[in-house]
């Protein structure tokens, strides 16, 4: 079964399994400022500041063994950004990779917060990718991305980025639909599934997919990801072409750290 049957099959399922928690009504408070790679509608409070951490590591499950700890013991496209929220709904989001060594700079702004009578989140994002590595040509490239989510019974929420990359790694101009689906399994820990609909860069092209369990304390959330690109910035993931083209040889393991704190707490 392809990714994209699997992934109308889990969306299916999971609306099927919803219950409206009657202690908690509302929208689906584990939802924040990032699903996995995609970007929620959603700023963090004014004055809020975000780190956030995330490793891909190298090496195909399938192309390693117990030995290697399937893939584990390979080097890993490491990332680290920052998110502050200047005024109430606008954010400033700064992120490098090291693949490419690629700087992603944005600026988000939530136009729609869900609440219990109508949980819609409807937000947009736009700026610039910058690749700097010296083995690869220096290019940029704008961005634009509309971020619209629905939440249904507090407990599973449905997103779509429809984004523009002015300038891919090997294309122009790539317009494409990421689908997110984040299912909150208690208070703290959810379940969120992404697809990105495959281009057809190489005629093994496939539809970029990834699965992470998020566990949610305090101000920090950590999630444990698998998928089968490494891309974390707009324009690795947009196109399908990242490092060539997506195929489902390239399965890798890895994980997400953020940490969230208010930089002028109220006294």
């Amino acid at each position: 079964m392809r990714p994209v049957r699997f992934a109308v099959v889990g969306i299916v399922t999971a609306l099927a399994a919803a219950r409206p928690s009657h202690a908690d009504d509302g929208v689906a408070t584990g939802v924040g400022n990032r699903f996995s790679q995609t970007s929620t509608p959603l700023t963090n409070e004014q004055g809020e500041l975000e780190w956030s951490f995330t490793h891909r590591f190298n090496q195909a499950v399938k192309d390693s063994g117990g030995s290697s700890l399937w893939g584990l013991d390979s080097g890993a496209a490491i990332g680290f950004g920052v998110d502050y929220a200047f005024v109430r709904n606008v954010a400033f989001q700064v992120y490098r990779v090291n693949n490419y060594a690629d700087y992603e700079f944005a600026l988000k702004a939530t136009l729609v917060r869900p609440k219990a009578s109508l949980p819609l989140g409807l937000g947009v994002r736009g700026g610039l990718d910058w690749r700097t590595a010296a083995y690869a040509p220096k290019e940029t490239s704008a961005f634009g991305q509309v971020l619209v989510s629905y939440t249904i019974a507090n407990r599973v929420t449905v997103a779509a980025a429809p984004s523009y990359a002015a300038n891919t790694q090997f294309q122009r101009d790539v317009f494409n639909v990421p689908i997110v689906l984040q299912v909150k399994i208690t208070k703290s820990i959810a379940a969120i599934g992404e697809l990105v609909p495959k281009k057809n860069v190489v005629p093994e092209s496939v539809a970029e997919w990834s699965f992470a369990i998020e566990k949610q304390l305090f101000n920090h959330k950590f999630a444990v990801w698998m998928g089968n690109s490494q891309a974390t910035t707009v324009d690795q993931y947009i196109g399908g072409d990242y490092s060539g083209a997506v195929t489902d040889r390239n399965m890798k393991i890895g994980f997400n750290l953020s940490r969230a704190w208010d930089l002028f707490p109220s006294k």
